[in-house]
């Protein structure tokens, strides 16, 4: 083959994956069901929206929501002006109408795709390009759209895929900048941090490589780290005055008070001391007042450990320090790991095609930006998922990408193991880990939970196996999970309740109701946050789940993490 023909080869190989991406974050929108944290967000975005009132979720800032929430302004109104005081139960409501959700799940997820994931991956093909030449960069951007590890998160009405694309936007405007400093460089350092900080807290740390690049380049510091600064408010400033259009200072200031007295968080009464300090500075300035609660109620909750979970037949609520790194270890792909540690070797043997030296400035900022965010993580009680390490994914994926793109054969090899993987997934690569294909076997399957396993993710995927079973009556056994939600996606199920008999029939058991109620009774009440209520849910719920494992046939799992039981007259 010739030279030109072997490059046209490549050029439609590296097209047919793009459309293929596109191809599969249309399924990932069409065939996934509304995650579990998406309806609330959807209220708070749609309040809003429609009253100019930013008091719900402010532990989460507003350029997300607002976004998803874009689409329930053409919609009844699902709520009016609301308080923390039962919005749990007003964020149910969008489950009212099976019509009404369909449009909203495919419009809101439309829209953040289209703000956030899509640029994500075009950004993570500018920052390969920065850091390692354009082939660098089309392997990245591919590994990142075809990968279990972030494939199904781009479109998801949450806010990791807008902080991603923050960072991404970060970084790659610091390797520009240490290649050719100067304001322009400065402004767009600024307003990578900017977009990071208003989709997320934790977008803070973007701050890492902002003040990193700016120390090492050789432009004027000061004045760039004031435009950078400058530029960094404009997003935020931006999103939270549209969030507040029509601000009620006592509604503001009754938001705070709920937050710092724990009725919106589970805080406890660690809050209450700042509850002063935050409503005076709500009086000079609102959006700002409400940033810092959020902030302020965050790091609350995660010194204090809220959210037992599960990992590996373990619960616990204040986080280990291991739970990432067996993340990455788990929902990473072999090929991707494999390429990794190939990239690792090449570096160690320092070859002369091998990056000339890992002191130059951009691999310091690359470094550290990873350090501090995998510091952060490391100490978090928040042991919810592979998602909340989106941010650095393209950074720790980055050595992977330059190896594959040394070699053209490699690149095809890579892109190709990870489209077929992300073909042969489809739609359930949330649910999966890098064994998948050892089936039952995969020792792996449901060593972990939350985002990493079961998000209600599975609900439109459970319907379509019932369907294909000829199953019209299916009972749901998903503690904590409202029967209008399962009703939404399956309009003749049963949600089963603790108290009542099974009788004979169809039942899907959840595998997280498997996981927890094994876990919690092993687990010792000084590791878990609230454990006599774990427990009582446990009591609650096991006899039915036994009662169905004793007299039911095993028809194994579906839809990825339900177990399929049929029970007997």
């Amino acid at each position: 083959m010739t030279p030109s023909a072997s490059h046209r080869l490549l050029r439609f190989g590296a097209v047919a994956a793009l459309l293929l991406v596109l191809g599969l974050q249309l399924t990932a929108v069409a065939r996934q069901s509304l995650v579990g944290d998406a309806p609330y967000h959807l209220l708070a975005g749609h309040q809003a929206l429609r009253y100019g009132r930013n008091v719900l979720n402010l532990e989460h800032p507003p350029l997300v929501k607002l976004v998803a929430a874009l689409p329930l302004l053409g919609e009844t109104t699902l709520a009016p002006p609301l308080t923390v005081d039962g919005v749990l139960e007003a964020s149910l409501r969008v489950f009212d109408d099976p019509e009404r959700l369909d449009r909203v799940r495919w419009r809101s997820r439309l829209l953040v795709l289209a703000a956030f994931g899509l640029p994500f991956l075009l950004l993570c093909f500018a920052l390969g390009r920065e850091a390692g030449g354009r082939g660098t960069g089309v392997v990245l951007a591919l590994v990142m759209g075809l990968s279990i590890s972030s494939l199904p998160y781009l479109p998801i009405l949450q806010t990791d895929a807008a902080a991603a694309l923050g960072f991404a936007v970060t970084v790659a405007a610091a390797l520009r900048y240490l290649k050719a400093p100067g304001l322009v460089a400065a402004l767009a350092l600024g307003l990578g941090l900017g977009l990071a900080i208003a989709a997320k807290h934790s977008g803070v740390l973007a701050l890492a490589p902002v003040v990193l690049a700016v120390v090492l380049g050789r432009g004027r510091r000061l004045r760039d780290l004031a435009a950078a600064g400058l530029a960094a408010l404009v997003l935020p400033w931006t999103t939270y005055a549209v969030a507040n259009f029509d601000y009620d200072p006592a509604a503001g200031r009754d938001a705070i008070v709920r937050y710092c007295r724990g009725e919106a968080l589970i805080v406890g009464a660690r809050m209450e001391p700042y509850e002063a300090p935050l409503l005076a500075v709500e009086r000079v300035a609102p959006s700002l007042a409400q940033w810092l609660t959020g902030l302020v109620g965050i790091r609350v909750q995660n010194s204090i450990g809220v959210y037992p979970t599960y990992a590996f037949g373990t619960l616990a609520s204040e986080g280990r320090w291991w739970y990432f790194p067996a993340v990455l270890l788990v929902k990473t792909p072999l090929v991707v790991l494999a390429a990794s540690l190939a990239a690792v070797i090449a570096l160690g043997r320092r070859r002369r095609w091998a990056v000339p030296t890992l002191r130059e400035p951009r691999f310091a900022v690359l470094g550290v930006t990873v350090a501090v965010y995998l510091g952060v993580a490391l100490t978090s009680s928040y042991n919810l998922g592979v998602r909340h390490l989106l941010p650095v994914l393209p950074l720790l994926y980055l050595p992977a990408a330059w190896w594959a793109a040394r070699r053209r054969w490699r690149a095809a090899a890579l892109v190709g193991a990870l489209a077929f993987e992300a073909v042969a997934l489809a739609p359930l690569w949330m649910s999966a880990t890098n064994t998948w294909w050892l089936g039952a076997l995969n020792p792996t399957r449901f060593a972990l939970s939350a985002g990493d396993a079961d998000y209600h993710q599975n609900f439109l995927a459970l319907a379509a196996a019932a369907d294909r079973r000829g199953i019209g009556r299916l009972h749901v056994l998903y503690p904590l999970v409202d029967e209008k939600e399962v009703r939404a996606y399956l309009p003749t199920a049963v949600a089963v309740t603790p108290g009542s008999p099974p009788e004979s029939g169809w039942y899907a058991v959840n595998v997280t109701a498997e996981q927890y109620l094994r876990a919690i009774p092993r687990a010792r009440p000084e590791d878990v946050r609230g454990h006599a209520s774990l427990a009582g849910l446990a009591a609650a719920w096991t006899p039915a789940w036994h009662e169905i494992v004793a007299r039911g046939d095993d028809h194994g799992y579906v839809a990825a993490t339900f177990h399929l039981y049929h029970l007997r007259e």
